[in-house]
């Protein structure tokens, strides 16, 4: 039986982050924003403690290339460094996934961002 190979989800030795990809990688501020307030602490805890350490290298693997004109897989790389930022203000001020006294669903929406452009 042959098996179909599939498109890598992030560039080769970013491998580890592969099961932060479905929640975390996404398109814009308002939807990482949904995901953060819609996590547990547990699972905003887990991204993050294996998201940071490899933030460094994440930043210089993606400054290697042409902002406009990232692969796919370096394009949710680059998502998962701005869900990082996301959920670092839950992790290391807040300490819960929202600031105290907000509730979810908030009225804050986030209709336009800088990227994608």
């Amino acid at each position: 039986m042959t098996r179909l190979l599939k498109e890598p989800t992030l560039p080769a030795g970013f491998e580890a982050l592969e099961p932060y990809v479905e929640v975390w990688a996404r398109d814009d501020f308002q939807s990482r924003f949904e995901a953060r307030f819609t996590s547990d602490m547990d699972a905003i805890r887990e991204f993050y403690d294996q998201m940071q350490p490899r933030a460094d290298d994440a930043l210089r693997f993606l400054e290697s290339l042409p902002l406009g004109a990232l692969p796919p897989e370096a394009e949710r790389l680059f998502k998962l460094l701005m869900a990082l930022a996301h959920v670092a203000v839950s992790v290391e001020r807040h300490g819960q996934p929202g600031p105290k006294g907000v509730g979810w669903p908030t009225t804050l929406r986030v209709t336009q961002g800088s990227f994608p452009p």
